[in-house]
């Protein structure tokens, strides 16, 4: 299932590859520097996936998510899952440490880790089956 995904990370070089290989994927991917362009964006049209580094130059990863969310919600949008990029341990954890997160994964990043954590996403969005 392609996600609509809100890609936030201030690294151009990082946002660029990641923005490809998801785009690969076949993944619509919007794109935002800083706190101030991501709630600009997610106010416009709700993402499924929120994707933020934890260390924005105006803001903390984690006190934007809960924005982001309220943003979705705005929209009526269904549920939307929110992964921190740290400068952690590469893995995935699950609870967060890292505030509002549903899922944390370190830099750098691990592909099969993060393929499975969108993975996750991906069959908790779909619609039950009758």
């Amino acid at each position: 299932m392609p996600l609509d995904i809100l890609l936030v990370d201030d690294n151009r070089d990082a946002t660029e590859l990641l923005e490809e290989l998801l785009s690969m994927e076949g993944h619509a991917i919007r794109t935002a520097a800083t706190a101030q362009e991501a709630l600009a964006l997610a106010r416009a049209q709700p993402a499924q996936v929120l994707l933020v580094d934890q260390n924005l130059p105006d803001m903390q990863g984690s006190d934007l998510v809960p924005l982001l969310r309220a943003a979705v919600a705005a929209h009526g949008a269904g549920p939307c899952f929110a992964i921190a990029i740290t400068g952690m341990a590469s893995g995935v954890s699950v609870g967060a440490e890292v505030g509002q997160f549903d899922y944390v994964l370190g830099k750098p990043l691990d592909f099969d880790a993060f393929d499975a954590v969108l993975a996750k996403c991906a069959a908790a969005l779909q619609p039950p089956t009758l």
